[in-house]
């Protein structure tokens, strides 16, 4: 997105048509959609205002991407660990909303149907412009897309959402005051309008890290997936058109990007994603364009409170290939070191690994301990290769990041209630979530980051395929090869083989599922953790259940932490606890409730079901 510019009609397309001919008249110095739909870079202006759909980084003002806050923190991976801030689905405090969260970020689950007007304004002045035939047939593909986008959330999250084809007015009474659009048709007109994106659209998109046919091709993956696995596990019928529709542009994807980046911290820690290999459409940032309140500063700082779950943490394969309960080569979970020893590189990338050194003074110097077991990890991240010149490293520094002004944090686990008066990069829980901590240099009067975030890319991709194939019933070796063992390599994995995976191969498997679509689901969870699939992901598939136990965190021995810790069960040593047990999942949850004021303004909605 990159030089991307704006253009405000706000004011002249919401100006209400006066009955008197004189008062009709186009003005003359102002934008109007009369005068602004004219050309082919009156669109392309008008559409860059469109790529803010896409959150990125930290546009919700705490350092964190919106979707790893309304997802992940609501799943099992997971924990807002500040009081209050449980899942309110596991912990049951979910309410209908008064006004539909229209003050939201646009690509959260609101009722909220101001973007899709801001697409159809466009779309619905295509015919009148003077473009030829093949640059509004573009054009219409682009708004298609992000449309489709749009209604990909919506209907995720309430199911039935009304179906708005053209801009509205003050007077489209019809459709302002309409009932709720049955899916079934909802989801064809998603479907349709992005296979006539696929077939009309530009193939390279408006230049670089722009729209173009990847990327409609990679929304349909996207969509086609979630539609028919939802389908097939809430058993609404037609799921294989869907799961057809997501192999195929799967396929198309996958012949055209054929590598992915070598090492997979640098697909979060990089300031420049441009041309690297499987990234389709990244948010660009730039000192001179845009920057994002860091997620960087925020993991340095006292204020994160996002902790992983030890679920999620024991999701993780072992070296030898295999998950904890069947690895030759787990060493338990009693003490952190021995947790994360011999284990999937992903997770060392993900959480903050156990170390203890001593800090000198000043207090941004440190030598290690005289047990050279506790720099067991410092010296292991000496030996990871990655394109960032200032490279991911341990120990973790406090929020100045460079090391030369900033504060070494002594030790991890590093709890809040225990810091030996450290009180940056703290938890609840031991496991503290770190994915985009990087040493690049922060801007020092606003702590504003310049990584890029990546939004599409060629794993997400062949994840779909793996999984879609496991639910055609297509799954073979040579589809493993194709998919998960591009990503093992670089998380330090042996690939998968498919004949291994049997009935013992997982001895936590969920018995509802098959031995070898929970060895997918796994690879989808930790390839794809933290970037906010996992909440819509056990939605589809009908597990919101796996949200009912309680997030526990490392294995102490408290007194090692003055005995200020929390302790599952009240012992004297045993797994950290922040939240108690939940009451659990709720089946209203599939779906969110409309909110109340959308109720009184339209008789003719109904609720969402269980609401």
């Amino acid at each position: 997105m990159k030089n991307i510019k704006y253009l405000f009609f706000v004011a002249p397309l919401l100006l209400a048509a006066c009955k008197k001919d004189f008062l009709n008249k186009t003005p003359v110095i102002e934008l109007t959609e009369e005068t602004a739909f004219i050309n082919y870079d009156n669109f392309k202006t008008y559409a860059w205002g469109m790529y803010d759909y896409f959150d990125g980084y930290g546009v919700n003002g705490d350092g964190y991407p919106a979707a790893l806050l309304s997802s992940d923190a609501n799943s099992d991976n997971l924990a807002r660990t500040l009081a209050g801030s449980q899942s309110e689905y596991a912990y049951q405090t979910k309410i209908i909303p008064g006004d539909g969260g229209r003050t939201r970020s646009l690509s959260t689950s609101g009722w909220n149907f101001d973007y899709v007007r801001q697409v159809n304004v466009m779309i619905d002045n295509i015919d009148k412009s003077a473009m030829k035939q093949a640059d509004k047939d573009h054009w219409r593909s682009v708004g298609y897309f992000f449309r489709a986008l749009r209604y990909y959330d919506l209907i995720a999250a309430y199911g039935d959402v009304p179906w708005i084809e053209h801009k509205l007015s003050d007077t489209s009474t019809v459709e302002l005051f309409g009932k709720r659009t049955p899916r079934d048709v909802v989801a064809k007109n998603i479907l349709d309008n992005l296979n006539f994106a696929e077939t009309h659209i530009k193939a390279d998109g408006d230049g670089d890290n722009t729209i173009n046919i990847h990327c409609v091709r990679y929304l349909i993956s996207r969509f086609g997936l979630f539609e028919g696995t939802w389908r097939k596990y809430h058993a609404l019928g037609n799921a294989d058109v869907y799961l057809q529709a997501s192999k195929t542009a799967s396929e198309k994807l996958m012949n055209n990007f054929s590598t992915c980046m070598a090492n997979y911290d640098d697909l979060y820690n990089l300031e420049d994603l441009s041309k690297k290999p499987g990234i389709i459409l990244f948010k660009q940032y730039a000192a001179n364009l845009t920057t994002h309140f860091s997620g960087v500063r925020l993991q340095g700082s006292a204020n994160s409170y996002i902790d992983v779950a030890k679920d999620a943490v024991e999701s993780y394969l072992c070296t030898d290939g295999r998950p904890i309960g069947s690895s030759a080569v787990y060493a338990g979970d009693k003490t952190m070191y021995n947790e994360f020893r011999n284990r999937d590189r992903r997770l060392l990338y993900t959480v903050v690994p156990p170390y203890k050194v001593v800090i000198g003074n000043p207090n941004y110097t440190w030598k290690k301990n005289a047990n050279a077991a506790d720099a067991e990890y410092i010296d292991l991240f000496t030996t990871f290769q990655s394109e960032n010149t200032i490279k991911k490293s341990l120990p973790i520094a406090q929020w100045s990041q460079t090391m030369q002004t900033g504060t070494i944090i002594s030790e991890s686990p590093h709890f809040r209630k225990s810091n030996s008066g450290q009180p940056q990069v703290v938890g609840e829980l031991g496991y503290y979530y770190w994915k985009s901590y990087n040493r690049l240099p922060l801007d020092a009067k606003s702590s504003y980051a310049t990584t890029d975030c990546p939004l599409f890319r060629i794993e997400e991709i062949w994840l779909n395929y793996a999984e879609v194939m496991a639910e055609l019933g297509l799954f073979t070796q040579a589809v493993a090869d194709q998919t998960i063992n591009k990503l093992r390599p670089r998380a330090g994995l042996p690939k998968m083989t498919v004949a291994d995976i049997n009935a013992s191969f997982d001895p936590k498997r969920d018995p509802d599922v098959t031995p070898l679509l929970w060895e997918i689901r796994r690879e989808r969870r930790v390839e794809l953790f933290g970037d906010g699939f996992r909440f819509n992901d056990l939605k589809r598939w009908k597990k919101g259940t796996y949200v009912n136990k309680q997030q526990l965190g490392v294995w102490v021995n408290n007194a090692d932490y003055g005995n200020k810790l929390s302790i599952s069960g009240g012992g004297a040593s045993g797994y950290v606890e922040f939240f108690g047990t939940p009451p659990g999942w709720l089946n209203k949850f599939y779906y969110e409730p409309v909110p109340t004021q959308e109720l009184v303004l339209n008789k003719n909605l109904a609720q969402s079901p269980g609401w």
